[in-house]
């Protein structure tokens, strides 16, 4: 998102919340590198289930590799255009209820290729489904051209966004299964 993009929202108060603002600040400041010295530190794993050891997260262990410009994922109506998926660049989600994170980006080794989605939260929880899942995968792969190729031994990373006065999320967040035909998954088949 350009810095005019960020300006058009401000001056259109019938669509802009605090929300947005939250939203467009705490993945806006992914971008800037001084700011992610700071969070890299911060950053803490939520422990698996089971007896995985401890990893550091991509951004701690490749900071340099933190995107430094944005383009917005849009919905299938707004850009039929596909395109690559790139490192260095920030995904930022159009819409408020897109499926999963608010925005994504992608380190190409961290040691591994690693996508990184940024989530605003102020529940002290933040399970989501497969359906919610699969809905996101699929988005990914209409969205990049080079989808299945990239999203090959890809491994996924969510930092959770929390506002200071919020609980803290200190738990594994699950991946649930749901009934498949819930108004949940009829609202996210729009993507």
């Amino acid at each position: 998102m350009s810095s005019r993009d960020i300006l058009n929202l401000l001056v259109r108060p019938a669509i802009f919340s605090l929300c947005n603002a939250l939203e467009i600040s705490g993945t806006a400041a992914f971008m800037d590198r001084g700011t992610v010295n700071i969070i890299k530190n911060k950053l803490k794993e939520l422990k698996p289930p089971g007896e995985r050891a401890s990893c550091l997260a991509a951004l701690q262990r490749n900071p340099q590799g933190h995107p430094d410009d944005a383009r917005g994922l849009l919905t299938k109506e707004d850009d039929p255009v596909k395109h690559f998926a790139e490192c260095g660049l920030m995904y930022k989600t159009a819409t408020p209820n897109f499926p999963l994170v608010d925005a994504i980006f992608f380190f190409v080794k961290s040691p591994r290729k690693t996508m990184v989605g940024l989530q605003m939260t102020t529940a002290g929880q933040h399970h989501t489904t497969a359906s919610t899942v699969r809905q996101f995968t699929e988005y990914l792969s209409w969205f990049f051209k080079n989808w299945g190729e990239f999203s090959l031994d890809l491994s996924w990373e969510i930092i959770y966004l929390q506002p200071i006065d919020s609980k803290p999320i200190n738990k594994w967040q699950r991946c649930d299964v749901v009934n498949s035909g819930s108004r949940e998954e009829k609202e996210l088949r729009r993507y």
